[in-house]
C-alpha cells in the first residue's frame, strides 16, 4: 500500500462564467436515479449524493463532444442524449477532492457549478481513466493548483495527450489513499477492463464508489487500442462488489445500486458468452456485431451502443477467439 502525502495547493482562481445562472443550482435528489430517457437537454448541474459528496452531470445534449458539428454532418444519429463523464466532489474541511474533470472546454462551467457547492480550494483530482470526456481537463486543474493522481499504468497515456498545464504529478499502483480534512478516499485498480488503468474511487465513510466507465448507464465499451479486456472487465467488477458500498456513481448517467452493479456484471458475462458462440460458429467479425443479441440486456439502444458497435467489435472478437483457443489448449492438457 502506498500512502500519498498531502501537498500544498494554490487557491483556485475564479473562473470565467460561461453558463447561465441556473447552471449552479442544486438539482433535487430524485434526479440522481432518473435515466436518460426521463431527462432533457440542459447545462451542467450538481446533485447531493450524501452529506459532503456531490455528483456533477451534464451538459446533456445530442452529441459528444459539444458543440455539435455543423450540418450536413449527422448530429444525433441514435436520437439519444449524451454527456461527458460524471464528476464527484468530496467536500472536506481542508478543501475539495474531485473525481474526473470532463473535457478541457467544460472547465469554466464545471468550476461555476463546483463553486455552488463550496468555495474551498480544489486540492486533489483523482482520475478514473484517461479518456478526454472524463479527464481532458486535468491540465487546467493543474494550472489552478490541484494535484492530479492517476494509476501508474496510465500516466503515459496522459503524457501522450500532452495536456496544456502539465501531466499528473502523483501515481499509485493497485491501491492508494488520500487523507484530507479528516476524510479518507481510496483508489482501487483491480484489473485491465475498459482501459489499462481503470480506477474505482471509494468513499468508505459514505459507502459510495465512483466507477468511471466500468459501469456507465449504458453498455460497456472496450478500448482495445489501450489493451482493454472484456474478461478483465468481469474480474474487476467482481472485485468491486467486494467493497462495502450502497451507491455507485457511474462514468455516465444515473446513480446505480449495488444490485444493479451485480446485474451489470452478469450481463457482461452473458454478452461474452454470446460472442464466444459467434466465434465458435465461424461468424465473420464483420457480421458478429450485427448478430450479437443485446435487446434482453437492455443495451440494444443505450448511449454507448454506437460506440461499442463502431469501435469495440474487432478487438472483442479477437479476445474471445483467444479465450476459446486457451480453453481448447487447457482441455487438451487435461
Amino acid at each position: 500500500m502506498r500512502r500519498i502525502a498531502k501537498v500544498p495547493c494554490g487557491v483556485i482562481v475564479a473562473a470565467a462564467v460561461m453558463a447561465v445562472r441556473s447552471v449552479g443550482a442544486q438539482a433535487p435528489a430524485e434526479e440522481l436515479r432518473k435515466p436518460y430517457s426521463e431527462l432533457s437537454a440542459r447545462p451542467m448541474w450538481a446533485s447531493k449524493v450524501k452529506e459532503g459528496l456531490y455528483v456533477i452531470r451534464g451538459p446533456l445534449g445530442p452529441c459528444l463532444p459539444m458543440p455539435c458539428p455543423a450540418v450536413p454532418t449527422p448530429v444525433n444519429p441514435d436520437g439519444l442524449l449524451h454527456e461527458p463523464g460524471d464528476v464527484a466532489v468530496r467536500v472536506t474541511s481542508e478543501g475539495l477532492i474531485l473525481v474526473d474533470t470532463k473535457f478541457a472546454y467544460n472547465i469554466p462551467e464545471l468550476l461555476t457549478v463546483i463553486r455552488s457547492i463550496s468555495d474551498k480550494p480544489i486540492k486533489y483530482v483523482l482520475a478514473s481513466h484517461y479518456h478526454g470526456d472524463h479527464n481532458g481537463g486535468i491540465g487546467e486543474m493543474i494550472k489552478l493548483g490541484a494535484t492530479v493522481v492517476v494509476n501508474d499504468s496510465l500516466r503515459d497515456a496522459y503524457d501522450l495527450s500532452k495536456p496544456e498545464g502539465g501531466s499528473p504529478q502523483v501515481t499509485f499502483g493497485d491501491f492508494g489513499t488520500i487523507h484530507l480534512g479528516g476524510v479518507t478516499v481510496e483508489m482501487h485498480h483491480f484489473a485491465t477492463g475498459h482501459t489499462r488503468g481503470d480506477t474505482f474511487v471509494y468513499f468508505p465513510d459514505l459507502k459510495v464508489v465512483h466507477t468511471g466507465d466500468v459501469a456507465p448507464e449504458g453498455m460497456p465499451t472496450f478500448d482495445y487500442r489501450d489493451g482493454a479486456s472484456a474478461v478483465g472487465w468481469v474480474s474487476e467488477m467482481y472485485d468491486l462488489l467486494k467493497l462495502d458500498f450502497e451507491w455507485a456513481i457511474p462514468g455516465h448517467g444515473r446513480l446505480l445500486t449495488k444490485d444493479e452493479i451485480r446485474q451489470y456484471v452478469e450481463n457482461v458475462e452473458t454478452m461474452n458468452g454470446r460472442m464466444k458462440e459467434l466465434v465458435r460458429a465461424g461468424v465473420p467479425v464483420e457480421e458478429a456485431g450485427k448478430r450479437l443479441k443485446l435487446d434482453d440486456l437492455g443495451w440494444a439502444r443505450s448511449a454507448s451502443t454506437q460506440t461499442f458497435l463502431a469501435g469495440s467489435i474487432p478487438g472483442y472478437y479477437a479476445e474471445m477467439k483467444a479465450v476459446i483457443e486457451k480453453e481448447r489448449k487447457l482441455g487438451a492438457i487435461r
